[in-house]
């Protein structure tokens, strides 16, 4: 009845369907395969014949072998930043800085002046486009902590100046990009303005800061700065303890996986680009740069979110690191918080399995990245570091090396590494 009704066609290619699928998950298991996609491709599908064996054969992506090193032996010499009197004065601007007023100047910009400006960078060769750009970005100059001699080349601007200026970036520049390189910089002043810095009084810290006296206000201040700078430094032997992880690991990249992660890449720039009412089409005409080149430019990212997504899943596995439904409720606060996101709409989202997937991708990088950088020895550099242990290997390490010598440069989505991805086969 039913092979009338359904047709005797559409019941073995249900049949094969379920077989391809069973075959599948069960051999993978059997073997204990690295998969990179659940879509593997058959390449011998022979129909099934009732009461006769079947033999199938596909072909399916696997992930890359990793060899970690011994991170736990790892010797890392940081610097020691302390709060300075220095220090705290910037901190200090930095914090009044939400109730410093703005008038419009229509003479030239000096030092204490403010101004508003646009900027786009190119490498000295005058042709392959920098990542130093900006736009309407409000600028103090003569602040302590500009970058050294660059605001020199603004003084004396006015609203409407057009500047090109050569400018060597310092070598500990945040972006390695452009670090201890020679940059071409072409500004445009679109406004001057003078700075009116608050007076800090006794009333001035009780009204806003809800404060009795101009002590308690400087206390608040050394004491929120140094709880900063510590979380800076945690932040800081994360990023330098991975950096060196990354840096010596052994893994081969395929081409076709770094194609693809680049591919996932540019959707990701591109979506945010249409979110901000742009195109990827206007980006790259702007920059006067090619779909191809802009690409290139990805390379290195993409090469490192590899490592590191392979470099977590595998630490993870060793150490039996995992994601607790805790920590998942504390990362749903903390969304919902962050984006003003309801109760209703975050329900909807976790049932989302891609959401769910990153937010759990997420969270385990941040435990193992933590866990790497604890597992870490890490000494000041103006102290004598502790002898490693005689029975153990060592990774001493001086000078640290930066993301750009031993590992590709970040960012902070869950590398799309398994899915999509065509290479080694088994």
């Amino acid at each position: 009845i039913i092979l009338s009704r359904v047709g005797e066609e559409e019941v073995r290619e249900t049949v094969r369907d379920r077989i391809k699928a069973a075959a599948f998950r069960d051999s993978a298991d059997e073997l204990k395969l690295e998969v990179r996609s659940q879509n593997p491709r058959f390449v011998d599908e022979p129909a099934p014949v009732e009461g006769q064996p079947c033999v199938l054969t596909y072909e399916v992506p696997l992930l890359p072998e990793v060899t970690l090193p011994d991170y736990e032996g790892f010797r890392i010499p940081i610097k020691r930043v302390e709060a300075s009197e220095k220090m705290l004065e910037q901190y200090r601007q930095r914090l009044l800085e939400r109730f410093t007023e703005y008038e419009d100047k229509d003479g030239p910009a000096e030092l204490g002046d403010a101004i508003v400006y646009d900027l786009k960078s190119t490498y000295d060769d005058g042709e392959k486009e920098a990542p130093l750009k900006h736009q309407d970005v409000l600028y103090i100059l003569g602040r302590d902590d500009n970058l050294p001699g660059y605001d020199k080349h603004f003084a004396g601007a006015t609203a409407g100046s057009e500047l090109t200026f050569e400018y060597a970036m310092p070598n500990d520049f945040p972006n390695s990009a452009v670090a201890g390189k020679t940059l071409i910089l072409e500004a445009k002043v679109k406004a001057v303005r003078t700075v009116k810095h608050p007076e800090v009084t006794e009333s001035f810290v009780k009204e806003h800061y809800k404060m009795d006296s101009l002590d308690e206000f400087d206390r608040y201040l050394r004491e929120t700065l140094e709880y900063e700078l510590a979380e800076e430094e945690k932040r800081y032997k994360e990023s330098v303890a991975m950096d060196h992880l990354l840096g010596r690991m052994a893994v081969n990249l395929s081409e076709d996986m770094i194609k693809d992660e680049t591919d996932y890449l540019v959707s990701v720039h591109e979506r945010r680009l249409r979110a901000a009412g742009h195109s990827l089409s206007e980006m790259l005409k702007e920059r006067n740069q090619s779909l191809e080149d802009y690409r290139q430019s990805l390379r290195e990212e993409a090469s490192r979110r590899l490592k590191e997504f392979l470099a977590v899943r595998a630490i993870a596995r060793a150490k039996e690191i995992s994601v607790t439904d805790e920590e998942i409720s504390r990362y749903t606060a903390t969304f919902m918080r962050q984006y003003n996101v309801g109760s209703k709409d975050m329900k909807k989202l976790l049932k989302n399995r891609e959401f769910l997937n990153d937010a759990m991708m997420e969270i385990m990088r941040a435990k193992v990245i933590k866990h790497v950088a604890d597992s870490a020895q890490f000494y000041y550099e103006d102290e004598e570091p502790e002898p490693a242990p005689e029975a153990e290997s060592s990774d001493d390490i001086s000078p640290a090396p930066s993301a750009a010598e031993e590992s590709p440069a970040e960012t902070g989505e869950s590398a799309n590494a398994q899915e999509n991805n065509q290479d080694e086969k088994d």
